[in-house]
């Protein structure tokens, strides 16, 4: 009955759990008979926006998002659509304005109050968040584990801060170490971590991850606590591995030295990332501008101008285009860059020093390409083996200033969490392709710069 629906409120809102659902084949035909049958209807419009949103088409969602707005201006998803993308492109103060407006304009909406929430005043917070989570409990399955462990953490902590540098914040060069599976061949970089004086611990520098991840055995042999419990998951078939956080009286990084380190440790004995102690996200160091350097196995840091703080939350400062930046979008700790495959379909690909390959998902794949199986390609990652490896034939990359024809990207299936996803991820640029560049990322701002340095590279 849904399908010869004539009304557009109906079929926006049938396309809207669709998507929330990530019914992906169903949501994609659902959005092009809405384009056919409701091509002026702005909640429609809205919520094929929600479908670009949601496939990763940044572009895309902007525009649709945009052209509701200009129909109606009061379209509560449309605003919402643009309060998402504006956050996740670091213009905080912008996307703060939009969330307050979409709930004024719909307060009955259960995912635009979730995001609502957040900006309130603590007490006001407490108060409204009791009933909201009883009256939506499917929002917050996982949010609990989340909660009681950060409860258990602050106990830890007892007032401490976490991570707080010894000494001031300057600019600081720490050396990378090589990480090899094979002597000719480095798999990535790292830096050596000590949590409480003991031995150095080999770490995997990962922009494709968040905060610093140890092995369960680099805790017990620093002798500290295992404090609460949630999951953890990366790539693989395995499903999310059991994790718990740990609190250290110091560690030190290079030359820098922290009081009070917190540290995420996966359960068991499976390695993290290969035969390595752990890995450390890039974005520990998000209150500095970094610069890597691959070639010359550097890591510069550049402390980020301080400012006051804002409960209004910033906009970007630093216009992109001012220093050859190209503005990524973020989402919790990883960066994400707006990436066309063969010049047609647009995509978010995941920066992951931490990857050995660059990646493409199979989905999104076959919109632009053919695949075929590889049985030769072992691909390995925080949660285990992936089965289904494929290899996609034709595939150019353009992102930023660059373009890369890539003859042979693994495409496996990257959105295989049981959770909701806010978005599907097309690939990953792996150290492959990032190492061919010196980049500098600025996590406050959202903004990379791929500084290209081999030459006749094509």
């Amino acid at each position: 009955a849904a399908r010869n629906n004539q009304d557009p409120l109906v079929a926006a809102a049938l396309l809207s759990a669709l998507v929330y659902e990530g019914r992906v084949d169903e949501a994609a035909d659902a959005a092009d008979a809405d384009a056919a049958r409701f091509p002026d209807s702005p909640e429609a419009i809205a919520a094929r926006g929600e479908f670009a949103f949601y496939v990763s088409d940044m572009p895309e969602a902007e525009r649709l998002f945009k052209a509701a707005i200009k129909l109606k201006n009061s379209t509560p998803r449309a605003v919402y659509g643009l309060f998402r993308l504006f956050r996740m492109a670091s213009l905080y103060r912008t996307a703060r304005l939009l969330c307050l407006e979409a709930h004024e304009l719909d307060p009955d909406d259960a995912r635009i109050t979730s995001d609502w929430l957040r900006y309130l005043v603590p007490e006001k917070q407490k108060e409204l968040l009791g009933p909201f989570v009883a009256a939506h409990p499917w929002f917050y399955e996982h949010f609990q584990q989340q909660e009681n462990t950060a409860a258990e953490v602050k106990d830890e902590l007892n007032q401490r801060k976490a991570f707080e540098l010894q000494g001031e914040r300057k600019e600081t060069t720490l050396k990378f170490i090589y990480i090899r599976d094979l002597p000719q061949y480095a798999r990535g970089v790292g830096l050596e971590v000590a949590i409480q004086g003991g031995k150095r611990l080999r770490m995997l520098f990962d922009t494709g991850a968040s905060g610093i991840v140890v092995t369960q055995a680099a805790v017990d042999r620093a002798g500290l606590s295992h404090l609460g419990s949630f999951q953890a998951s990366g790539v693989g078939d395995k499903g999310p591995r059991n994790a718990f956080a740990a609190v250290s009286g110091d560690c030190t990084i290079g030359t820098l030295k922290f009081k009070t380190c917190i540290f995420g440790a996966l359960e068991g004995k499976r390695a993290i990332a290969g035969d390595d102690d752990g890995l450390i996200g890039a974005d520990f160091f998000s209150d500095y501008v970094i610069h890597l350097d691959f070639q010359k196995g550097l890591l510069h840091l550049t402390p980020q101008p301080d400012r006051p703080p804002n409960p209004q939350g910033y906009d970007r400062t630093v216009p992109p285009e001012e220093a050859g930046f190209t503005p990524v979008f973020r989402s919790g700790g990883h960066l994400f860059v707006s990436t066309k495959v063969n010049g047609k379909t647009s995509g978010l690909f995941l920066l992951d020093t931490g990857a050995a390959l660059s990646n493409i998902d199979s989905s999104f794949a076959r919109l632009s390409t053919k695949i075929h199986g590889n049985d030769l390609v072992r691909v390995k990652g925080v949660s285990g083996d992936v089965k289904e490896v494929f290899e996609a034939d034709k595939a150019e990359l353009q992102f930023g200033r660059f373009r890369q024809r890539n003859l042979g990207l693994t495409a496996f299936n990257l959105n295989n969490s049981s959770d909701h996803q806010e978005f599907r991820m097309a690939g990953t640029l792996g150290i492959p392709i990032l190492s061919m560049f010196r980049l500098t990322i600025d996590y406050r701002n959202g903004l990379v710069d791929f500084d290209y340095i081999l030459e006749n590279h094509h």
